[in-house]
C-alpha cells in the first residue's frame, strides 16, 4: 500500500520557479535521494456545451500509465478511474461538441527520485509557455498501517522543509484533509491512487480557475 502527500512548495525565496527547482532537486540528492526517471502529471478540464451538464477533469499521472482519472465538478470525492482509452472518449465527444476544452492543459514535469522507502516526484507547474510554480509528491510505500504511513512522510517534509508539523499541515490540500478525518472517523479509509490525483485537482485545478 501507497500514501502520498502532494503540496505546493513555496518559490518566494527564489529568483524563479527554475531556480527553486535546481535547489529543491540539489537538496534532494545531498540528502540521498537517487533519481530514477521523469515524471509527469496532466490535467485537462472538459467544460459541457450542453445546459445543465457538468465540468469534467481528467488526469494523468506517469506513476500510473495505464490509467486515467476522472472527476466531475460537485461531485464530493468520487472519481472514476479507468484505463487511457477514456481520454478518446473525451475527445470523441469533443470533436461531437458535447465538450470543449476552453483553458489550455496544465501539467506538471520534472523528476521522480527515490529514498530508502520515499518515492519523491518533483515537479513545476506549468499552463502553455507559463511556469506557475512548484509541487512535491512525496509517497511512503512500505507500511501496513495508512496512518503510519502519513505521520512519516510529515516527518520527511519537516526535515526537507525544515519547518514546524504546524506548518506541514496547513500545506496539505482539502482533499488530504478529508482522508484523514475519515481514517478518524475510522470509515473509507484505505488509501487509493485516487486520493493523489485528487490532490493535484486540489492545487492544479484552482490555478486553472485563477487563470481562466
Amino acid at each position: 500500500m501507497v500514501v502520498a502527500i502532494v503540496i505546493e512548495l513555496p518559490t518566494d525565496l527564489f529568483k524563479s520557479p527554475a531556480e527553486a527547482f535546481d535547489n529543491y532537486l540539489e537538496k534532494l540528492e545531498k540528502g540521498g535521494a537517487k533519481k530514477t526517471r521523469p515524471f509527469e502529471v496532466e490535467l485537462t478540464t472538459y467544460n459541457p456545451i450542453i445546459p445543465n451538464s457538468k465540468v469534467v477533469h481528467v488526469l494523468t499521472h506517469s506513476e500510473y500509465p495505464a490509467s486515467s482519472f476522472a472527476y466531475i465538478d460537485h461531485s464530493n470525492t468520487q472519481m472514476l478511474v479507468a484505463d487511457n482509452t477514456f481520454i478518446a472518449l473525451m475527445d470523441k465527444l469533443k470533436a461531437l461538441r458535447v465538450f470543449d476544452v476552453r483553458l489550455s492543459k496544465t501539467r506538471v514535469r520534472g523528476t521522480r527520485l527515490e529514498y530508502q522507502d520515499f518515492v519523491i516526484n518533483l515537479g513545476t507547474v506549468s499552463q502553455t509557455e507559463t511556469t506557475k510554480g512548484l509541487v512535491l509528491e512525496v509517497a511512503f510505500v512500505a507500511m501496513d498501517e495508512t496512518r503510519d504511513g502519513y505521520c512519516l512522510i510529515q516527518e520527511f517534509l519537516q526535515s526537507f522543509l525544515n519547518t514546524t508539523k504546524q506548518k506541514i499541515q496547513r500545506l496539505i490540500t482539502e482533499q488530504l484533509s478529508i482522508w484523514l478525518r475519515s481514517l478518524k472517523d475510522r470509515k473509507d479509509n484505505e488509501y487509493n491512487p485516487s486520493v493523489t490525483l485528487l490532490q493535484y485537482l486540489d492545487i492544479l485545478g484552482m490555478r486553472k480557475q485563477s487563470n481562466g
